[in-house]
């Protein structure tokens, strides 16, 4: 690991309260999300003023401090100076927070790991779908199927992903979790060939287990891993310290085998199913708008933390209808109108070291990381934040009408635009993604000039009005 994380990792770690203050840490695309055990040891302005830190945030009950692409290498430092192996005893911390920022806060730790792997399955078919839509392969290629199965086993099987963040999450057995998510799974829930001709279904003890396929399935698993945690919590008091290494587990699998396939598996299925098709309704039912009212709203419900359950929604979407047309197309819209805010900024200010900052963040926003743009430039300068969030709303509105669509789990930016590619709709879709970055970009891009020209702003780094 390179040194050159050191120093800023050891002073993120002393102003956060040192690593006795810290119950867990992770991080996603950008930011370190510390939980606290108290949030008044932790000096925000001072972690703030850090070179290399753009932005502190504390929202959904964490600490989260925006560093930007090099988060992770920053992370392994925080992670081996503070010796933060793994989440401790959060009890008091968690009393103290409002069931709001509670939920967020749960929702956000089960999905945020899991992103790179649906990210990776979602972009190798997205490629793959580019590449057989330009005839270079054929979907019947042994090659094409073998690269395929990328795709499909980071989607199949989510259960068991899910399994395991969702465990650390309630404070379980990791390894139970992911065999929760593996019974879910297993292939003789769905196919009976090997008990005879003659069954349709399983059952337990005389009780019809509903045949549910739950491969990709995102509610049940989560459901039935928060139930096991207080089943195992339970068996831990009640088994003497001698037996319960093994009482517990076996116990508890007993147990939960029956409450799964009977109650929370059907039931979560169809709470996953009908909260995608309500997304679908919804953007049926108010059509363009509500891509356009997501586009501009979208920089607020990020600032304001609401984000975390838009990646569930979409997951639950894509699963249930196979296409994502009203959270992505707004996602893309965002990132682009921060992007062309951006961009205005780089050529309004004179600064030079502000200018190439500009023009970084606005390059990260067009490959889908907009904090660096949003928290580093535009939402401290506020006008080019007003810019993003028209520049949104215009293109959110082109993306709506035009039924802007994505078929995978992409980056909702330039480098996830295979993703548009699918149902054999040719490349129409892809062009629309693609006139959707630029009215985005260049609307923000010229509202941001005229706002910030009519505001007769002053730069506060070099003193000169900027025109």
């Amino acid at each position: 690991m390179s040194k050159k994380y050191e120093g800023l990792a050891k002073n993120i770690l002393e102003n956060v309260g040192g690593k006795e203050n810290v119950t867990y840490l992770m991080h996603c695309a950008t930011r370190l999300r510390f939980q606290l055990k108290d949030m008044e040891e932790a000096n925000k302005e001072k972690i703030e003023s850090l070179q290399g830190v753009i932005k502190v945030i504390i929202q959904n009950g964490q600490f989260q401090v925006c560093i930007g692409p090099h988060v992770n290498e920053i992370y392994e430092e925080v992670i081996k100076l503070g010796d933060l192996t793994g989440s401790k005893d959060k009890g008091d911390m968690e009393q103290k927070k409002s069931i709001i920022n509670r939920f967020f806060e749960v929702v956000s730790g089960i999905f945020t790991p899991v992103v790179p792997v649906l990210i990776a399955a979602g972009m190798v078919g997205a490629v793959l779908a580019l590449l057989s839509g330009l005839g270079i392969v054929s979907t019947t290629d042994p090659t094409y199927y073998t690269f395929n199965i990328i795709k499909e086993a980071g989607f199949y099987f989510l259960p068991i992903y899910l399994g395991f963040t969702s465990a650390k999450k309630f404070n379980a057995n990791l390894y139970m979790g992911m065999l929760l998510g593996a019974i879910l799974l297993h292939p003789n829930l769905t196919n009976f060939t090997s008990l005879g001709d003659t069954v349709t279904h399983l059952n337990l003890f005389g009780i019809t287990v509903p045949t549910v396929s739950y491969g990709s399935a995102v509610v049940p698993i989560i459901l039935s891993v928060w139930a096991y945690s207080y089943l195992e919590k339970l068996f831990n008091k009640i088994f003497h310290p001698v037996v319960r290494a093994f009482m517990t587990p076996m116990v508890s699998a007993f147990v939960m085998l029956p409450l799964m396939l009977l109650i929370i598996g059907p039931a979560g299925n169809y709470m996953g199913e009908y909260l995608g098709k309500f997304i679908v309704f919804f953007g049926n039912t108010f059509g363009f708008v509500a891509v356009a009212a997501l586009g501009a709203f979208m920089p607020i419900i990020i600032v304001t933390g609401m984000h975390s359950f838009i990646f569930p929604l979409i997951v639950s979407t894509l699963t249930a209808t196979g296409s994502e047309g009203l959270m992505v197309p707004a996602m893309l819209a965002e990132n682009l109108a921060m992007a062309g805010a951006a961009f205005a900024v780089s050529i309004i200010i004179k600064d030079q070291e502000k200018r190439a900052e500009a023009r970084a963040a606005s390059l990260s926003s067009s490959l889908g990381i907009s904090e660096p743009a949003m928290y580093g430039i535009n939402l401290p300068l506020k006008v080019p934040f007003y810019g993003a969030i028209i520049g949104g709303g215009v293109g959110g509105l082109f993306a709506g009408i035009f039924k802007l669509k994505f078929y995978a789990i992409v980056s909702a930016s330039l480098v996830g635009l295979p993703g548009t590619l699918g149902n054999d709709q040719g490349f129409s879709n892809l062009i629309v993604a693609v006139g959707t970055m630029l009215i985005s970009f260049i609307t923000a891009f010229v509202v941001t000039k005229i706002l910030w020209k009519k505001s007769n702003i002053v730069f506060e780094s070099d003193g000169d009005k900027n025109e």
